[in-house]
C-alpha cells in the first residue's frame, strides 16, 4: 500500500489562522497518553483578522486540525482514532467554525534506508510498509518532525471531494532485495 504525508497547503495565503494554541494545548498534551486530559477542556480560539478568511479544510500547525468534513471522511477510515473539538471564533465577522484536533498514533515503522541530516532531521523518509499496513493515519516515531502519514485510500477518499488547503505527498516504501 501507498502513503502519503498530509500538510497544509502553503500557496492558500488568506487561509484561516487559529491563535493561542500553544499557550492552551502542549506538545505533550498530544500524546497518547496525556491526549484523554483534554477531554474536559472546552477549546474555543480567535483567529488572526485577515482582510479575508479561507477556511481550509486542514490546518497543519500549531496542531493538526481537519474541517468538519474532513473529520466524516477520516472517521470512516479510523472510527477510533481520537478527535476533539475546537471552535474557531471570527470576532470581527461573528463567525464560528467547527474543526476537530487530531491525534493519530505514533508508529514505529521507519526503515533502515531513512537517510537522517547531521542535525538529527530527514534526509530522505522511507517506511517499512509491512508495520504501517495495519494503520490509515498515523505518526512516526524516532522523527523530529511532526508528519501525518494517511493510506492510499483515504487520500483518494479525501481527493474525490473537493477539499482545500490539503497537499498530499506521496512517501516512499522499503525496497526488500529478493536473495537467492
Amino acid at each position: 500500500m501507498n502513503y502519503f504525508i498530509i500538510s497544509q497547503d502553503e500557496r492558500i495565503q488568506d487561509a484561516v489562522q487559529p491563535m493561542g494554541i500553544s499557550q492552551v494545548i502542549t506538545k505533550e498534551m498530544l500524546t497518547k497518553k496525556k491526549v484523554r486530559d483534554m477531554d474536559k477542556l472546552n477549546l474555543q480560539f480567535q483567529i488572526r483578522e485577515q482582510d479575508t478568511t479561507e477556511y481550509v479544510d486542514f490546518i497543519e500547525k500549531p496542531i493538526p486540525l481537519l474541517s468538519d468534513r474532513g473529520k466524516q471522511i477520516i472517521e470512516k477510515y479510523v472510527p477510533k482514532l481520537y478527535f476533539k473539538s475546537v471552535m474557531l471564533k471570527d470576532m470581527k465577522r461573528l463567525r464560528q467554525e467547527l474543526y476537530w484536533l487530531i491525534v493519530p498514533p505514533r508508529i514505529d515503522c521507519l526503515s533502515e534506508q531513512t537517510e537522517f541530516h547531521k542535525d538529527g532531521t530527514l534526509k530522505r523518509l522511507v517506511i517499512d510498509e509491512s508495520k504501517a499496513a495495519p494503520y490509515k493515519i498515523f505518526k512516526i516515531k524516532g522523527i523530529m518532525e511532526e508528519y501525518i502519514l494517511i493510506s492510499l485510500d483515504v487520500a483518494e477518499s479525501l481527493l474525490r471531494r473537493d477539499f482545500t488547503g490539503i497537499r498530499l505527498k506521496k512517501v516512499e516504501k522499503e525496497i526488500v532485495e529478493e536473495r537467492g
